[in-house]
């Protein structure tokens, strides 16, 4: 059993992106047309942290 936590879900066109939780903290799921692009750590970083990473990945401001 997975003791991943989704927090937050952000989506601009066909951007979007998923703030989770586990054991060691925060990180981002980036996807574009459905496809998964990336997933960004956030472990040492703050929840906020975390949302900003996904608010700027849907706005085009992060382009990994």
């Amino acid at each position: 059993m997975s003791d991943d936590v989704e927090y937050h879900t952000y989506q601009q066109d066909d951007r979007k992106a998923i703030v989770r939780k586990n054991n060691k903290g925060f990180y981002v799921i980036l996807s574009e047309h459905g496809l998964r692009v990336d997933k960004i750590s956030c472990y040492d970083k703050s929840e906020q942290w975390a949302e900003d990473v996904a608010e700027n990945y849907v706005l085009g401001i992060l382009n990994p």
